[in-house]
């Protein structure tokens, strides 16, 4: 099992970014070759389950764990697919004021891997899928086009 962690400081209102964030079924807006993607969510609230058909990495699943609005916080897990090449993962991700036009977004969580590489490259490269969330959901906030990093196991 590795524990993975991305955070960013972000220079917008921690309330700006969680109204982008808090949609569970947007992930593909802030994702590389999102546009190219489909999703569907099936159910409401906790227990939520959406299906994604990524076109970098074919069917992923998760289900929605844990919500709480307050407190900008939402966690989920894989339930089905192999992206890349985890077998199980869960995620917590967070969006905390640092001031009135600042934030910090965070996700946190662990990874164990499907046995196809070395464990610590799969969670860095999950490390580096949340790293391009990140950059999409700014991107899609500033209206601007977002500069994606290379992603480990699929640009390669």
């Amino acid at each position: 099992m590795v524990k993975i962690e991305h955070k960013r400081d972000v220079a917008i209102s921690a309330d700006v970014v969680w109204e982008e964030m808090r949609h569970y079924d947007r992930v593909l807006n802030w994702i590389p070759r999102g546009d190219e993607s489909t999703i569907t969510v099936t159910g409401e609230g906790v227990g939520a389950i959406r299906d994604i058909q990524l076109a970098t990495m074919g069917f992923v699943q998760h289900k929605l764990e844990a919500y709480d609005d307050a407190a900008r916080m939402f966690s989920y897990s894989l339930t089905d697919g192999k992206p890349l090449g985890m077998k199980e993962y869960a995620v917590v991700a967070t969006v905390t004021p640092t001031g009135p036009e600042s934030c910090t977004i965070r996700w946190a969580g662990q990874m164990i891997g499907d046995g196809s590489a070395d464990e610590n490259a799969i969670g860095g490269a999950l490390e580096q899928a949340l790293a391009n969330m990140t950059t999409g959901i700014i991107a899609v906030l500033k209206g601007e086009t977002p500069d994606f990093a290379s992603q480990p196991f699929v640009d390669d």
